[in-house]
């Protein structure tokens, strides 16, 4: 399996494409939120715990995920304010490049594991996971909530907000291009594990559709045809479409 070095933690993770198994795992899913992220990761990548990641590193390993399942660039629809349809493009590679993790001056280790602290300040920190993100959803407060699980005590400062920005740079947020009709800069929301879930998602539409193919032609089971590798599945059922004469 291809391995994939993990920024913020440098941890080497290695990580598969989904198989039929995940396919319907997300087909069937409700929603493309986060707790359905890490399951997915936690079929498809070495991990003892997704949830454990900090935001950085899980939203790059998605990114990594959707490179190994569709290639390295992202493309985007999206609705400029002219009101046409364009298309934003980008290369993952150069993505994670241009929000590398780095560690400022002024930050140190402190004594817990995964905590930080500036030089001369008390308050300690650490990296908010995904774990924290889904703990925190719907919550009254969200921004308070947080903070009484990655700072102690739970009171923020402007330099502690900086240095945890420059220790794991936000992947989800605006991006944005020029417009090609109306020549106007162009700014749109890009929410990592949405994006990517939408994506695999549409390709896990068509399961259902590869099984019943399969098991009519060939008599496997529904368990080895999960079981396939999504290339192969598409091929048999590719061979099997021009035999039939189905375009």
């Amino acid at each position: 399996m291809p391995i994939v070095r993990l920024p913020v933690s440098g941890c080497a993770v290695a990580v598969r494409p989904p198989s039929g198994a995940e396919d319907f795992l997300l087909s069937e899913a409700a929603s493309c939120d986060r707790p359905l992220a890490v399951a997915l990761l936690a079929r498809v990548a070495a991990l003892p715990d997704p949830a454990g990641l900090t935001v950085h590193d899980f939203e790059a390993l998605l990114l990594h995920l959707h490179a190994l399942v569709f290639g390295g660039l992202i493309e985007a629809d999206a609705i400029c304010g002219c009101r046409w349809r364009i298309n934003i493009g980008f290369a993952v590679d150069d993505y994670l490049q241009a929000h590398a993790p780095r560690r400022p001056r002024g930050v140190a280790a402190a004594d817990a594991p995964g905590w930080f602290r500036l030089a001369d300040q008390d308050p300690t920190f650490r990296l908010p996971t995904v774990g924290d993100q889904i703990a925190i959803a719907g919550h009254q407060d969200p921004v308070a909530a947080l903070a009484e699980r990655c700072l102690w005590p739970a009171r923020a400062t402007a330099r502690i907000d900086r240095a945890m920005a420059q220790l794991a740079p936000p992947l989800s947020g605006e991006i944005g291009g020029n417009c090609p009709y109306c020549r106007a800069e162009a700014r749109f929301d890009f929410d990592v594990p949405t994006f990517v879930l939408r994506e695999l998602q549409v390709q896990a539409s068509r399961i259902c559709e590869d099984v019943h193919r399969l098991a009519g032609h060939y008599h496997w089971s529904e368990s080895e045809i999960v079981a396939l590798p999504e290339p192969r599945r598409r091929r048999y059922v590719e061979l099997i479409a021009a035999e039939r004469g189905i375009v």
